[in-house]
């Protein structure tokens, strides 16, 4: 089961983290101090939006409430006759996270929260479906390289080939390094984009014109460079809205594809429309599930090893007959 960082029983989670935070927010009871040290755990100051959808709908609204106006008051601060430890708290969430406030009480490793999928091994077989009582699942197709074609190691070479008319990407380094410092656990947005997408026009020699979908533009490109791709591989979106967490779906399938992980975070909208992931939100990074991963490549391979030999002993039949 994915789990967040921060919800780990270690010495930071369980030892400097609580020592630092309880020292703070004693030191900060005294309003002399938590007038001039209340950032950081409590901000005094206006939170700020992180999206525009935040930021139009604070504009919207800006001659009934404006927020930049706002001034919250220090952590666990009354009045300035009465400050006191025991007046309760409320984190400004999203601009602040349970997980990084007070880390030892963040939700349990076993708690259902938002759904996790790894759309690479999913085969469509659609029990998740058919198990789901609120029909919260729908499953579609999306453009995307298949993991058996840029496979490394023994699985190299398995994969499609490239064709004039069909679709091939090309990575993308820069996203590819923002995965490193990318927590799926507290985004609210799609995991960075890691592949180019674009349809193949002509093949020439060691190169490929490509049209790519972002731009339109087109481009020779190394085949080397090149993966194939296709518009046709399994994919889904799941409608939070009517979800119950119930983890039935998780239950239900035979491929260890679906998750109920801990992510309280990313599971709220100012929209109906704002709950439905698509398959970019609730993917769960490979990487952090390789050996799912891994075993669903070594079923692809023997199943295209397999399909090659007959291919191959089929050909050699033909040719010796003729």
């Amino acid at each position: 089961m994915a789990a967040h960082p921060h919800g780990k029983p270690n010495f930071r989670n369980l030892f400097w983290y609580p020592f630092k935070i309880t020292g703070l927010t004693v030191l900060r009871t005294y309003d002399f101090i938590g007038r001039r040290f209340s950032s950081g755990y409590h901000n005094t100051t206006h939170p700020e939006f992180i999206n525009d959808g935040d930021i139009f709908n604070s504009k919207k609204t800006k001659h009934l409430n404006d927020i930049s106006k706002h001034e919250y008051a220090p952590d666990r601060s009354g009045t300035d006759l009465t400050p006191t430890i025991w007046k309760p708290q409320t984190v400004n969430y999203p601009y602040e996270r349970l997980e990084e406030i007070e880390p030892w009480l963040f939700v349990p490793g076993n708690y259902n929260g938002r759904i996790g999928v790894i759309w690479e091994t999913c085969t469509a077989c659609k029990m998740c479906v058919n198990i789901c009582p609120n029909a919260c699942l729908h499953m579609t197709t999306e453009l995307r390289v298949d993991v058996l074609d840029n496979a490394e190691g023994e699985w190299e070479g398995l994969g499609a080939e490239i064709e004039v008319g069909k679709f091939a990407a090309i990575e993308n380094l820069e996203a590819k390094a923002e995965h490193e410092t990318f927590v799926l656990a507290t985004a609210h947005t799609q995991a960075p984009q890691e592949w180019r997408f674009g349809e193949v026009l002509d093949l020439s020699g060691t190169s490929a014109r490509m049209r790519w979908n972002d731009s339109g533009d087109e481009e020779m490109v190394e085949l080397s460079s090149l993966y194939p791709a296709d518009d046709q591989i399994v994919s889904g979106r799941i409608d939070l809205g009517r979800c119950m967490f119930c983890g039935l779906c998780m239950e239900a399938c035979s491929f260890t594809s679906f998750f109920m992980t801990n992510e309280y975070d990313g599971m709220s909208g100012f929209s109906r429309q704002e709950l439905w992931l698509d398959a970019d939100r609730t993917r769960v990074i490979p990487g952090d599930h390789q050996e799912a991963v891994d075993a669903e490549l070594a079923k692809r391979a023997k199943k295209e090893r397999d399909k090659r030999a007959k291919k191959a002993a089929k050909a050699a039949k033909a040719a010796a007959e003729a």
